[in-house]
């Protein structure tokens, strides 16, 4: 009668802990695992050049459906300026009291808030829209949104030169005060970098909300419409918000406002709204905390992107 003999379990050659640190001798990374902060932000700055080069190619790609192709980019803020400065720079002069040229006001407003609101919906739609991309490559998924937020600011280029032409055309309109070039324009680019800094924390902090709550695209223009009327896109706040409503400071020194205030400042074509190094400082630290927020909202879910 044969006798069964039950065999022994083989032990494992290495155990888990010197697995695990071979494991790092080797450099192999666990999946699924958020990495700690200073290495995130040594790996997105790794990826510096494939983030450039993807908005590049994504801003090239952009409207080529279309028979006017990246004219859109600058006709879109065109259409939207016209629209605005006919109501409120023709029809409601009150709007503005103060300001010699109204419509170049309103023209500087509406494009300035174009790199911030296109920016923000790029970077809410950042993760859903590029899906297949996080799950089928491995790499810090900050770039997502870093590189639709670069898109934006490689379009607002061209769109930055038509504000420059037309704010001197307006000049031109009647009842408008002229506008000429000065040195304060060389602040421009300044202003619009600190402006893509400041849409950069946004957009990572709306693309992990975008991410676990995709219906919220639905209701972000709306929001961003009435950004755009609470920044004073098209009137001045000082003006219209009567002084003894508590929010009215809110208003004034909230951060899109202090950005389209730059941008006037910058065009030096306003007494009423002079270039000042408090307004440079208050729009530095807006966007430095921006950034560093968003940063670290969208890392600290850094390991759920493009699970289901």
């Amino acid at each position: 009668m044969s006798q069964n003999i039950a065999a022994e379990p083989l032990a494992p050659r290495i155990s888990s802990a010197e697995a695990e640190a071979l494991a790092a001798r080797s450099g192999l990374e666990q999946m699924g695992v958020r990495p700690p902060l200073r290495r995130y932000i040594a790996q997105v700055w790794e990826r510096r050049s494939f983030i450039w080069n993807l908005s590049a190619s994504r801003a090239y790609s952009r409207n080529q459906g279309s028979y006017l192709g990246q004219a859109w980019a600058v006709l879109r803020p065109m259409l939207d300026a016209a629209v605005y400065v006919v109501i409120f720079g023709f029809l409601f002069h009150s709007s503005a009291p103060g300001i010699d040229n109204r419509a170049a006001f309103i023209t500087i407003g509406t494009f300035t808030y174009t790199l911030f609101q296109t920016s923000v919906m790029s970077g809410l739609n950042s993760i859903p829209s590029n899906i297949e991309l996080i799950r089928s490559h491995r790499f810090p998924r900050a770039v997502v949104p870093l590189a639709t937020v670069m898109t934006e600011t490689v379009l607002f280029g061209p769109i930055l030169v038509a504000m420059v032409v037309i704010v001197m055309i307006t000049g031109l309109l009647p009842g408008m005060g002229a506008v000429w070039p000065t040195w304060s324009w060389l602040t421009l680019p300044f202003a619009a970098f600190l402006l893509a800094v400041f849409s950069s924390g946004l957009a990572m902090f709306f693309a992990r909300v975008g991410a676990r709550a995709p219906d919220i695209a639905n209701a972000m223009p709306f929001i961003l419409t009435l950004g755009r009327y609470a920044s004073g896109g098209m009137f001045m706040i000082s003006a219209v918000v009567p002084d003894h409503l508590w929010f009215k400071p809110v208003l004034l020194h909230q951060p899109v406002a202090i950005f389209l205030e730059l941008f006037r400042a910058a065009f030096g074509n306003e007494s009423l709204i002079p270039m000042t190094p408090g307004l440079w400082i208050e729009a530095t630290a807006w966007a430095v905390a921006s950034f560093a927020i968003g940063f670290l909202y969208f890392w600290r879910a850094e390991e759920t992107y493009g699970r289901d």
